[in-house]
């Protein structure tokens, strides 16, 4: 009977957990780049008071996707201090609860991207000496992002160009750090970010009243890290 590639993946992680590695100290910078699949909740368009519509993303197998690039500095206490710019992006699939439309839905195209800027505090949970290599972490983070939606339109129907703002923004977060050698590990995180309210102003082909909305994205990634 063949395992699934998952089952595979994590049998092969725990033998690999508990196979001796020379590792770097755990005191000094590192930098690591993630990338996996991003999940937006389907989001709200706010406009005098109303939320008039809701944006429902295509899931990432189709469109989405995060990056993330980070330079930290482990503390033997387990602290993590970490600065991390990060992009998410993804494809939108219908409009529902269309208020103006007389509650109907549609099918939408558009993009939607989120830059961020965040200030991390991770802490790596001590392991016994068997797991060594082994480092499971949570934390969380604040910053500012830089949330665009981009040629949005519906049934032929333009509605503008590019509209953004920039907006703060606030993280939780978890993983696993598996360390492959002296300065080489690998990584397996999850994000939920969350931001608060971005104003759009004035959209084209919809009412006069500025238009706003939240992202809330959830992303699951893989990683490597580097210890200089």
């Amino acid at each position: 009977m063949s395992l699934p590639p998952l089952h595979v993946l994590t049998i092969g992680l725990v033998i690999f957990a508990h196979l001796p590695v020379a590792q770097a100290s755990d005191d000094g910078p590192y930098l690591s780049l993630l990338g996996g699949g991003n999940w937006v909740a389907d989001q709200n368009l706010r406009q005098n008071s109303l939320d008039f519509v809701q944006m429902s993303y295509d899931n990432p197998l189709s469109s989405g996707y995060a990056l993330e690039l980070a330079l930290g500095w482990r503390r033997p206490s387990g602290l993590r201090p970490e600065l991390a710019l990060s992009y998410r992006k993804n494809s939108l699939g219908r409009f529902e609860h269309r208020v103006y439309e007389n509650g109907s839905s549609i099918t939408g195209k558009g993009q939607e991207a989120a830059s961020s800027l965040m200030a991390n505090l991770w802490y790596d949970l001590p392991m016994p000496d068997a797991l060594s290599r082994v480092k499971p972490y949570l934390g969380g983070g604040l910053g500012y992002t830089r949330l665009s939606i981009a040629n949005l339109s519906a049934n032929g129907v333009a509605f503008g160009a590019t509209h953004r703002d920039d907006v703060q923004t606030w993280q939780l977060g978890a993983g696993i750090v598996v360390a492959l050698g002296e300065r080489w590990s690998t990584s397996l995180d999850y994000r939920d970010l969350r931001t608060r309210q971005a104003r759009f102003g004035e959209v084209q082909g919809l009412p006069n009243g500025d238009v706003s909305t939240r992202y809330h994205a959830r992303s699951v990634l893989l990683g490597i890290r580097y210890v200089p």
